[in-house]
């Protein structure tokens, strides 16, 4: 039966290549469905991760009571860089720091120019991912030996032989700082992030913050009650101060339901692209018992019973079925392997893993498309008549 099988693919190779192509279309929209799905999710996410933090970020303004005191600085970033609950990162708030504009067109005569300033530490890309798109991000506490920045794309023009120039609002003073690398965080205007740490130990006159934030991004299973009351008691510990504000920033809520719309409207896509296929496959092999009728005739006139006709029109389409399921699987493997190679180097996404649980689906699909689409014919193939074949 095997052989008959095989062998009934190959008497009309026109019918059985658009059968082949109809699955193919069917198994291919299904995964690139799901895949296109999950990089859509993975997008947004990314996206608000940059902008907000990732789900779920926490930010708590503290109640500073003491931040000039560099010990008290230094044991609050050593005690957040192993912050049980989860990733906190710390952001002062300096008004008076700004860039000194060497090309002298800045916001006034001194070339002060008045951008975002971010003094912050080396944890806060585990709170707001951003690609690195050169060099390195700020490094950690106890390792730089200079003051170091890292700045994104739209501030690179304040970058000179590697350093940019830092300046106090109504002081003369200009220290260069070197410039680690640049990062592409979601901002439309120019942000220059700065080594707190650094900061303080090699530009002491500048330490001057007048604010504390700190953003914290919850490890799973985490109560965020819970983690507000442990950051209150590690600020309390190192008399940095207290939580007086504590919000959600993520905006997790405000892209699930686009999020969930998206992945209803490919999956109904993709049912309906397997549906088209369906009738394809079922136009298709009605047309070939037409034209195999008297074949199917004699071998029933033969002695063939209903059954073994059965099995030899399904069993065709499920052999195919499963020939180009497998084609189609090792075609959309090359295909998600070569996306990294595709995708920006400040693309906010990670390469996509291999959507196995899809392909496992659209084989599973695509069988059953097959058995569905052969029903059908099948039926007009046991419902001829032997008789017939001796006219």
């Amino acid at each position: 039966m095997i052989r008959i099988i095989a062998k009934d693919l190959r008497i009309n190779p026109l019918r059985t290549g658009l059968t082949a192509l109809s699955m193919f279309i069917g198994i291919i929209a299904l995964i690139a469905g799901v895949l296109v799905g999950t990089l859509g999710r993975d997008y947004l996410e990314s996206i608000n991760a940059r902008l907000s933090g990732k789900t779920p970020t926490y930010s708590a303004i503290v109640d500073a009571a003491s931040l000039a005191d560099p010990q008290a600085t230094a044991a609050l970033q050593q005690r957040l860089a192993s912050f049980g609950p989860g990733v906190a990162s710390a952001q002062y708030h300096l008004n008076d720091l700004a860039i000194w504009a060497l090309s002298g067109d800045g916001d006034d005569a001194s070339g002060i120019r008045h951008i975002t300033v971010i003094v912050t530490d080396a944890a806060r890309t585990g709170v707001m991912p951003a690609p690195i798109i050169t060099g390195t991000w700020l490094t950690e506490a106890a390792e730089p030996a200079t003051l170091e920045t890292v700045v994104n794309e739209n501030a690179r023009q304040y970058v000179h032989d590697g350093t940019i120039t830092l300046a106090r609002t109504g002081n003369p003073q200009q220290v260069p700082a070197r410039v680690n690398g640049v990062i592409a965080d979601g901002a439309d205007e120019p942000v220059i992030y700065v080594n707190a740490a650094t900061l303080q130990r090699y530009w002491p006159q500048a330490w001057e913050p007048d604010g504390l934030t700190v953003l914290v991004h919850l490890s799973d299973g985490t109560d965020g009650q819970q983690t507000k009351n442990a950051l209150n008691d590690l600020l309390f510990d190192t008399g940095i101060g207290s939580v007086s504000t504590w919000n959600r920033t993520d905006n997790a809520d405000e892209y699930e339901q686009v999020i969930g719309f998206l992945q209803f409207g490919v999956i109904i896509t993709a049912v309906l692209l397997l549906s088209v296929s369906a009738i394809g496959m079922i136009n298709i092999g009605l047309a070939g018992i037409e034209q195999r009728s008297r074949e199917l005739l004699i071998r029933r006139a033969l002695g063939a019973t209903r059954t073994s006709i059965a099995i030899q029109v399904i069993g065709s389409s499920v052999l195919l079925s499963l020939i180009i399921a497998l084609a189609t699987v090792l075609f959309s493997a090359v295909l998600v392997w070569a996306i990294p190679w595709i995708l920006p180097v400040d693309s906010p996404l990670e390469p996509p893993a291999y959507p196995y649980t899809a392909a496992m689906v659209a084989v599973l699909a695509s069988v059953a498309t097959s058995l569905i689409g052969s029903l059908a014919p099948a039926i007009k193939a046991i419902r001829l008549q032997p008789a017939l074949a001796l006219r």
